[in-house]
């Protein structure tokens, strides 16, 4: 998952790095085109923290950074949900962590929350089908079938 996800951030233009982070498990550097990882995360979660970093790269939150900082809970629920659909795909549960996350950002009363997910919602997928295009793991089960 993390090579797969590595090539990707690459095609997009983004240098990789793992190092210190500061009190994040990650971030995107739009002006440096860095992502840097925590290297303190175990592999699971650093795989996960690079996925929600590639999410924002693909929604293009980092296009514009005084957007990103004015609608900065619906750009944090993008991404990490984002991540949490990539990851289930590739068979990682990161319900544990990415629900908690979505809930702290989506907003602080029930109307908020419905308006942040419904607003999220399409570029969600649209961005988790785009992620999956390029890194999902494929399925060879029919390559091991003998022909008739």
């Amino acid at each position: 998952m993390w090579d797969s996800l590595a090539a990707h951030a690459t095609s997009l233009g983004y240098a990789l790095e793992r190092g210190d982070t500061g009190t994040a498990n990650g971030w995107t550097a739009p002006d440096t085109r860095t992502v840097r990882v925590s290297d303190t995360l175990d592999d699971a979660h650093a795989a996960k923290t690079l996925t929600h970093e590639v999410a924002h790269i693909q929604c293009e939150h980092v296009a514009d950074m005084d957007e990103y900082r004015q609608h900065r809970g619906r750009m944090e629920t993008e991404a990490e949900s984002v991540a949490y659909v990539v990851c289930g795909v590739f068979g990682l549960d990161s319900a544990a962590y990415s629900v908690p996350y979505v809930a702290g950002w989506a907003g602080t009363t029930p109307e908020d929350v419905a308006e942040t997910i419904k607003a999220a919602g399409s570029r969600v997928m649209a961005a988790a089908k785009t992620i999956l295009a390029a890194v999902a793991p494929t399925d060879h089960a029919e390559d091991d079938q003998p022909e008739q």
